[in-house]
């Protein structure tokens, strides 16, 4: 009879062990995917602090080229040889929009959701 009691421990001991694996791979998930969520929530916080410096950082250079062609031959025609300036480098980034926008953030979301972590 010892041995029917050995049964029923033995399975219960091979449930527990699968049910604590099946609870230490969630729980693996659920920090591998707030890791990754971090890196991205990250990523786009310095990316649009970055953004919106360089909106300034644009919009002084822009008064400060309009100023400074003002003063040369061109006069009143300087602010929109700046905003002609600024239609060539939006047509530029249209025309590249997939290699210089789409494709590093593909390539970024990617490494971070489908490689496998490195340790």
């Amino acid at each position: 009879m010892p041995e029917l009691n050995e049964k029923p421990n033995s399975f219960q001991a091979v449930l527990d062990s699968l049910r604590r694996m099946l609870m230490l791979q969630l729980d693996y998930a659920r920090l591998t995917a707030a890791e990754k969520f971090t890196v991205l929530l990250s990523a786009i916080a310095f990316y649009s602090m970055a953004v919106a410096l360089a909106t300034l950082v644009l919009i002084f250079l822009s008064v400060g080229l309009g100023h400074f062609l003002s003063g040369t031959a061109v006069g009143k025609y300087a602010y929109f040889i700046v905003a002609g300036l600024y239609i060539v480098l939006l047509v530029l980034l249209f025309l590249l929009r997939r290699r210089l926008i789409v494709n590093p953030v593909a390539r970024f979301m990617s490494r971070l959701f489908v490689e496998p972590p490195k340790e």
